[in-house]
């Protein structure tokens, strides 16, 4: 199915380029290019700031494969952002926006030091006395 869809894109998307081109004109050239522009960014902006989010991420003790398939699927969303056509910018979006599944920040949870988690408490020294009757 996957190689099928795979094979038939760029005719789709050569469908959709002339159907989007006829119906806006110009303008569609215009967010071809700007998209593009905007997936070139993307892409040299992850490779730019991978490594220092891992290591962040490491140092906080957080988990590396969360750091790296974050910076994998910003990546994989440029790249759909250079190819001319709609469905790709559309999988891109989709890629881009999706949402996690809810364990990344259960397990960030988890992750944080008790400063994090307690800022105010007040620390000191405690002793009681009795009441005399």
């Amino acid at each position: 199915m996957i190689i099928i869809f795979l094979i038939l894109l760029p005719g789709l998307e050569l469908a959709g380029i002339i159907y989007f081109f006829n119906l806006y004109g110009w303008w569609f050239l215009l967010y071809l290019i700007s998209i593009a522009i905007l997936g070139y960014q993307l892409i040299k902006e992850e490779k730019a700031n991978a490594l220092s989010k891992l290591t962040g991420l490491m140092s906080k003790g957080g988990n590396p494969a969360e750091a790296i398939m974050g910076s994998a699927k910003n990546f994989l969303a440029g790249i759909l952002f250079l190819f001319p056509g709609v469905i790709t910018d559309v999988f891109g979006l989709l890629i881009l926006f999706k949402s996690g599944n809810g364990l990344s920040s259960q397990q960030g949870d988890k992750h944080k030091s008790s400063d994090d988690k307690a800022q105010d408490v007040i620390e000191g020294e405690f002793h009681r006395e009795d009441k005399e009757k």
